[in-house]
């Protein structure tokens, strides 16, 4: 139904990655842990997750790893598949926050030991494997690498020299750097040296939702790329639990540093669908663009929460990196489609709610609030009244899951909807629909053909013989008035 005067390259973000995986923290995904409980909003639940995107652009199509699943693909931005990982057999799973580089004629890929109590280096002949696991990071002299290998990132010269870097934490914590081996890349060949470190001085790193910690601060997510002949050393703060975490990014002349600010920071959204732009990193794409991968903050169950959203990166005439973050229709070609969202906290009505899950929390633009129908209303809708006329193009939605227990075998399924379209007296003047939907996206993004009106329904179904139950987190129509003649 996608109306074919548009490119054919519409992303929207959060990105609608399809197979969300269970979260990180999730109950059947480690167990329950009761050190954990105080990071869940309510009860101790399943959840889904992506988070932490680090990727290359490789005959032109972007290979992207996140923490939580392993791969995905797009040579579009706007349509993603996923793909799961080759491994040898006896390798262990590739764990949290990962990283690739293609070094000479092999992909080097590694993952944090946090989650996962171990590290290791893998290597195989393309981005999806299969992968060789070939131990653990070692330092020069063959001992266990130091300190913790945790949020490594990659980053292979256009020398062929190898270089990691790893860690994260508060002043004194640091993020260290070391040259590796790449013939033997477990082996570093150089001692560790730390490479930045928090700075208290920089109020975007300070730790809270309002930087009002000053002397705490967690520096990780790091992530380096070569433009111009001038390294970019990109890390996270100032802890992805808020909105206003950030990206900033340091400028050096060699892999190892110095590294000076440039400008901090450079990625931030604290507002909005679209916030808590940390930890992501910059990926190259088609015709010498780049393009700035990043984490977005959710936090509906747990504080970890996240998804996952793409934006280019531009440079100014000194060379500072600037990247506006977007949560409205893009083209991968075209750029900003003028496309407005209409619907935001517009009066919005429903079939019915659930407990105090009311309608309009799914028109505020929150990612932490919804709307639930009632457990006994199995065909419900949702309504949005957007005040004026308007030529709507583009929907995205947030489902909302409920029952969701991967453990017992209740898995996430693709929810079929329909929109139907109004006039000021409330006449239907048509509808869009996709009822025959195959892929499961818990971030669900259609254009279509273009339609006037002023009144949108949002219709769906609950079947009443499933635990598993719908809501909508979000319902966003994007559009532009119709003016008066």
């Amino acid at each position: 139904m996608t109306d074919k005067t548009f490119p054919n390259d519409v992303f929207c973000n959060p990105l609608p990655m399809p197979d969300y995986p269970v979260g990180i923290c999730a109950p059947s995904r480690f167990g329950k842990d009761a050190q954990n409980d105080n990071y869940f909003i309510g009860p101790v639940r399943d959840y889904r997750e992506l988070a932490d995107p680090e990727g290359i652009y490789l005959d032109g199509k972007w290979y992207i790893f996140p923490s939580a699943r392993q791969a995905y693909v797009s040579s579009d931005l706007a349509r993603w598949e996923y793909c799961p990982l080759s491994f040898e057999a006896g390798s262990p799973d590739l764990g949290y926050a990962p990283s690739i580089a293609k070094v000479k004629e092999h992909f080097i890929l590694t993952s944090s030991t946090l989650y996962q109590g171990h590290a290791s280096i893998f290597r195989g002949p393309t981005p999806l494997g299969p992968y060789q696991d070939l131990g653990s990071p070692q330092m020069p002299d063959g001992s266990p690498i130091e300190p913790e290998w945790l949020d490594p990132t990659i980053f292979c010269d256009d020398d062929g020299r190898l270089y990691m870097y790893w860690h994260f934490g508060g002043e004194g914590a640091g993020i260290f750097g070391a040259e590796f081996d790449p013939e033997n890349p477990v082996r570093a060949i150089t001692q560790p040296v730390k490479v930045i470190d928090f700075d208290p001085a920089n109020e975007f790193e300070r730790y809270g939702e309002n930087n009002e910690h000053l002397d705490m601060s967690y520096v990780e997510g790091e992530a380096i790329f070569k433009h111009n002949g001038e390294y970019y050393f990109q890390y996270a703060c100032n802890g992805t639990v808020f909105r206003r975490y950030a990206i900033g990014v340091y400028r050096g002349k060699s892999p190892m540093g110095p590294f000076t600010v440039q400008r901090t920071p450079v990625v931030l959204s604290p507002t909005g669908r679209v916030a808590g732009t940390g930890h992501g990193g910059w990926t190259a794409g088609p015709n010498g663009s780049i393009w700035q991968f990043y984490t977005c903050c959710a936090r509906r169950i747990h504080f970890f929460e996240r998804r996952i959203g793409v934006d280019r990166v531009v440079f100014d005439a000194n060379g500072d990196a600037h990247v506006t973050v977007t949560n409205t229709p893009q083209s991968m070609t075209s750029g900003d489609l003028g496309w407005k969202p209409v619907s935001v906290n517009k009066p919005t009505s429903a079939s019915s709610c659930q407990g105090t899950n009311y309608a309009a929390f799914a028109t505020d633009d929150a990612t932490h609030t919804w709307w639930m129908p009632a457990a006994d209303d199995p065909a419900p809708w949702l309504e949005i009244d957007l005040k004026q006329t308007f030529t709507l193009k583009a929907v995205q939605i947030f489902w909302i899951e409920e029952g969701l227990n991967f453990q017992k075998g209740i898995l996430p399924r693709p929810v079929p909807f329909e929109l139907e379209f109004f006039d000021e007296s409330h006449k239907l003047v048509g509808k869009r629909s996709w009822l025959d939907l195959q892929t499961d996206h818990l971030v669900e993004f259609k254009t279509f053909d273009p339609i006037q009106a002023y009144h949108v329904r949002l219709v769906f179904h609950n079947p009443a013989d499933s635990i598993l139950q719908h809501g909508v987190s979000n319902l966003t129509l994007f559009g532009n008035v119709v003016l008066q003649a």
